[in-house]
């Protein structure tokens, strides 16, 4: 058998420890000889399959001809025989050979979800304190749980108030339900109040007062870099783009740059971006 630490040949003197590493990683017993065909051909199925899942799933395979006193103490009556674990107790098992479709299918009781691979993984970036490699991925793992998982949402907001990015991260906290909004979502509300606040520079709000009075492209230009160093991004954007509306070549098309400058900045992973792209398209077709 291929020789992977997701794979091992279980005899007495491993099951007890390989049944203890279920805690943490799920397991799936295989009763299976090699002189019965239809067995041996589902072993090597299911040895296949755990190499796609590299290490989601350990894979035990049980030879019933050497290891008579397991098989008895699983009270075996078929070849192949399938058992799956998960946090060491026994979810479910079946006799027979599965076709791959059906034996993914039943696999998905024991397999993380998607949306939970994902979490971990941004969980490793969030670690060094990568940030932006760990934004998407949280983005997908929230969709994938069609916004529901909100303590998925919770890190995501929580990753964009780490970068001090305000906006995407109260867009999310709002579309938490109230029945999840703990007090972890309101000492994060409370984060954001504080940003929010230590972003209104001096300089903003002469700006935005100089715009009030006179409601001039290049006052915009100005206070529209500000808001953004102080990523306050769709501020900056609605200015720019109230703008745009009246007038596409306005500042003889520095308006149109610094908006897709902004846009270009702040990434796709922003949920904000698409929402802009989407209104600048609105106007150039």
């Amino acid at each position: 058998m291929t020789d992977l630490p997701f794979f091992v040949e279980l005899n007495e003197q491993n099951l007890t420890e390989t049944l203890q590493r279920s805690v943490e990683t799920p397991l799936v017993i295989n009763f299976y000889a090699p002189s019965h065909k239809e067995s041996a051909d589902f072993a090597k199925v299911l040895q296949r399959v755990a190499e796609q899942y590299k290490g989601q799933f350990i894979l035990g395979l049980v030879n019933c001809e050497t290891e008579q006193m397991i098989a008895a103490q699983f009270r075996i009556q078929a070849l192949p025989t399938t058992y799956l674990f998960k946090e060491a107790q026994a979810i479910d098992a079946f006799p027979g050979a599965l076709d791959e479709a059906s034996l993914l299918q039943r696999l998905s009781a024991i397999l993380p979800k998607e949306e939970d691979l994902k979490f971990q993984k941004a969980l490793d970036f969030l670690q060094v304190e990568d940030y932006n490699s760990a934004l998407p991925l949280l983005k997908e793992a929230w969709e994938l749980s069609d916004k529901k998982n909100s303590d998925v949402a919770l890190l995501y907001a929580e990753t964009y108030i780490a970068m001090k990015k305000t906006e995407p991260a109260a867009d999310i906290l709002a579309q938490i339900p109230i029945q999840d909004r703990d007090s972890r979502w309101h000492g994060l509300q409370a984060q954001i109040e504080l940003l929010i606040k230590a972003a209104d520079t001096p300089e903003i709000q002469q700006l935005q007062a100089d715009y009030a009075k006179n409601p001039t492209p290049e006052i915009a230009l100005k206070l529209a870099v500000q808001l953004h160093q102080a990523n306050r991004n769709e501020e900056a954007l609605d200015l720019l783009f109230s703008i745009l509306k009246q007038d596409l070549s306005a500042e003889n098309g520095e308006v149109k740059q610094q908006f897709l400058s902004i846009l270009s900045a702040i990434g796709n992973a922003d949920p904000i971006t698409n929402k802009y792209r989407r209104l600048l398209y609105s106007l150039l077709y």
